[in-house]
C-alpha cells in the first residue's frame, strides 16, 4: 500500500522576504524511508521542520493522515512525528535521566516503566547497562542514540531525522543509519531524514528526494535514482 502518512500541496515558505521553498508537492508513504538530499542552505530542514509545525508555510497546506495539521493540537502532533536533531541533546544526570526528561515534561503522561526504557535504548542500538551511565560520558554517536531513544518512548508514527550522522565519524555513522533502518522495518515507522551526503544516502535506501534552491528536482527509489546523473558534489 502507499498511503501518504504526510503530503505537502503547494507549499511555499518565506522569510524575511527571501524565498526558502516554492511549489512544493509531496508525499511521504506511510511505512517508507525517505532522504531529503540536497546541498546546504537547499531548503531541506526547513522543509522538515515544517512536518511537525516547529515552523509554518507561508502558503500551501500540509495533511497528516488526510488531516491538515493545522487542525492538530500541537503536543499531539509532536508526539506523532517525533524529531533527532544535527547536534544531539542531553541533560545533566544520566541515561535514565535523560529519557525521564518527556515524563518529566508531561510530554508522555503516566509513570515511566523502566521496561519501556530499556527496550527504547535497544531499539537505538545500545545496552540496557547504559541507563546507569553518565550521559555526559557518552561518545557523541551513543548521544545521538540516546536521542532517538528518548524520541521512541512517545511511540512515534513518523521519525525525522535532521543530518543526524553529520557530528559523527565513519563507524558510527553507519551504525546509527543501521539502527533507523531497524527501526522503520521492525515497527513500521515512517523515516524522514535530511543529508548532504550521498553515502549516507546509498546506505539507508529508501526513497530519495533531491532539492534545490527551495525546490524539488527529482524524486526516486534508491535503486534507480544513481544511476541517473547527480552531482557528486552536494556539499
Amino acid at each position: 500500500m502507499n498511503n501518504p502518512k504526510i503530503e505537502l500541496l503547494n507549499v511555499q515558505k518565506t522569510r524575511n522576504g527571501t524565498v526558502i521553498l516554492k511549489e512544493i508537492n509531496l508525499k511521504f508513504i506511510s511505512g517508507k524511508r525517505h532522504i531529503l538530499l540536497g546541498p546546504s542552505g537547499a531548503g531541506k530542514t526547513t522543509l522538515l521542520r515544517l512536518l511537525n509545525r516547529m515552523d509554518d508555510p507561508s502558503s500551501g497546506e500540509i495533511f497528516y493522515d488526510e488531516n491538515n495539521i493545522k487542525n492538530i493540537p500541537i503536543l499531539e502532533l509532536r508526539r506523532k512525528v517525533g524529531m533527532v536533531f544535527q547536534i544531539p541533546v542531553t541533560f545533566e544526570g544520566t541515561v535514565k535521566d535523560n529519557l525521564m526528561v518527556p515524563y518529566r515534561l508531561g510530554v508522555i503522561s503516566g509513570n515511566a516503566d523502566e521496561n519501556e526504557l530499556e527496550k527504547a535504548l535497544e531499539l537505538s542500538g545500545l545496552q540496557t547497562e547504559y541507563l546507569g551511565r553518565k550521559a555526559s560520558e557518552l561518545s557523541v554517536g551513543e548521544k545521538q542514540r540516546l536521542n532517538v531513544a528518548r524520541a521512541l518512548l512517545n511511540k512515534p508514527e513518523v521519525l525525522l531525522l535532521d543530518e543526524p550522522t553529520s557530528a559523527l565519524d565513519s563507524e558510527s555513522a553507519n551504525k546509527l543509519l543501521h539502527s533507523v533502518k531497524e527501526l522503520n522495518e521492525v515497527l513500521g515507522l515512517t523515516v524522514i531524514m535530511v543529508t548532504h551526503q550521498l553515502e549516507n544516502a546509498r546506505l539507508f535506501g529508501g526513497k530519495i528526494i533531491h532539492i534545490a534552491n527551495g525546490t524539488v528536482v527529482r524524486e526516486g527509489e534508491e535503486e534507480g535514482f544513481f544511476l541517473n546523473s547527480l552531482s557528486s558534489n552536494m556539499s
